[in-house]
């Protein structure tokens, strides 16, 4: 990690860590996200938090206790918290203008859900011409009629491979 790559973590809403209906590993999954937030901060890399803010009703509806970010995330100052209504952060926000004149070209992404906002993120962030590291161990999603969870994480890593570049967590470095 450098000045010019942000660690951009998506959704690690509490909802999704709800002890019923918790993510697939969501504690391995939590335990890697720390490990990332402190390489980033020991090599003074941004931080990117991003927040889903749900519509009524949902489980991530806005300013709910299902929206907050899992209790484990400490914000520093300095960390950018990214309000999103789109699969992606970029859509309707000022997140590419902000990363542009912080001069950050590399994102290395993690969170949730996989097969939505994850993607959809890295896609978004190559079409707008950033180096995607996509860390292959530290995003998760549910089992459905797609597949197991675990199928769907892997199914996720393949499809995006060809675009940008795969790292389990302990092959990042500060």
């Amino acid at each position: 990690m450098n000045l010019n790559t942000a660690l951009m973590l998506v959704d690690v809403q509490a909802n999704m860590f709800a002890p019923f209906n918790p993510v697939f590993e969501a504690e391995a999954l939590i335990e890697n996200v720390q490990k990332l937030l402190e390489l980033a901060r020991a090599s003074g890399t941004q931080v990117i938090f991003v927040q889903n803010n749900g519509q009524p009703g949902e489980p991530d509806e806005t300013r709910t206790e299902g929206w907050m970010l899992h209790s484990d995330l400490v914000i520093e100052n300095g960390d950018l918290i990214v309000q999103k209504h789109h699969p992606d952060p970029f859509t309707d926000s000022e997140l590419h203008s902000t990363l542009k004149k912080k001069g950050i070209h590399k994102l290395i992404i993690a969170g949730l859900q996989s097969e939505y906002c994850i993607d959809a993120t890295c896609r978004k962030a190559c079409e707008l011409g950033y180096g995607v590291t996509l860390v292959s161990d530290t995003h998760s999603t549910y089992p459905s009629h797609e597949g197991t969870a675990e199928q769907i994480i892997r199914r996720v890593n393949a499809g995006l491979g060809d675009l940008i570049s795969l790292w389990a967590v302990s092959e990042i470095q500060a």
